[in-house]
């Protein structure tokens, strides 16, 4: 049963902002009333018109528990005022899955980005476009630094990113989602890549 708070983005588009550092780089707010959009963790800051703010642990609300967003607030932990979702994975992370027909139940993937993605995905988006999904850290941790509370990327859970997202792009495909990465420096190869602006088609 599709639990009772997941909105209907049957058909729609939709923006998912990561912490990459090129995040910074691509004009989010463009995408504002032109597409749904969820925010990842900190990335709410560059996108607080956003419908969804998405962080998977729980240190992180703990230490941004007074943000000031007014959307649709999940995770996969265990928190007050927070929409909860379960993690289903494969018992290794480089061979974790998006989940498409449970809805309320997504694959981990190693990071919050794989987990926004399945619930966008869930929530019937088809067209999305991934910002700030750098999946490296040789250029910097995050667009706004490293998590004071929260375990910060290394090189070994980048590539588990890279292995688990880039690993999804077919099922993905199969399904009739477009993805398209708006990273230009992205370690993802599996997805096309464009600006934000053409994703939008506003770069004519």
């Amino acid at each position: 049963m599709t639990p009772t708070w997941y909105p209907d983005w049957r058909g729609q588009r939709c923006v998912i902002v990561a912490s990459g550092p090129s995040a910074v780089e691509q004009p989010i707010d463009l995408a504002h009333g032109r597409a749904r959009c969820v925010a990842v963790n900190n990335s709410w800051r560059l996108a607080p018109f956003a419908d969804v703010l998405y962080a998977s642990d729980a240190a992180w609300w703990r230490e941004n528990e007074h943000a000031g967003f007014g959307g649709l607030r999940v995770s996969r932990s265990d928190v007050d005022g927070v929409m909860r979702v379960a993690i289903r994975d494969k018992g290794h992370p480089l061979r974790d899955v998006m989940h498409f027909d449970t809805p309320g139940v997504i694959g981990a993937g190693g990071c919050s980005g794989f987990q926004a993605l399945n619930l966008a995905v869930q929530f019937g988006a088809t067209d999305i476009a991934l910002v700030g999904f750098d999946a490296r850290v040789d250029n910097g941790v995050h667009w706004h630094g490293n998590h004071e509370r929260t375990g910060n990327p290394t090189r070994w859970t980048a590539a588990i990113w890279v292995a688990n997202l880039d690993a999804a792009a077919s099922a993905l495909a199969g399904r009739g989602i477009r993805v398209v990465n708006c990273s230009p420096v992205s370690a993802l190869t599996a997805y096309e890549k464009m600006g934000l602006e053409e994703w939008l088609g506003l770069d004519s």
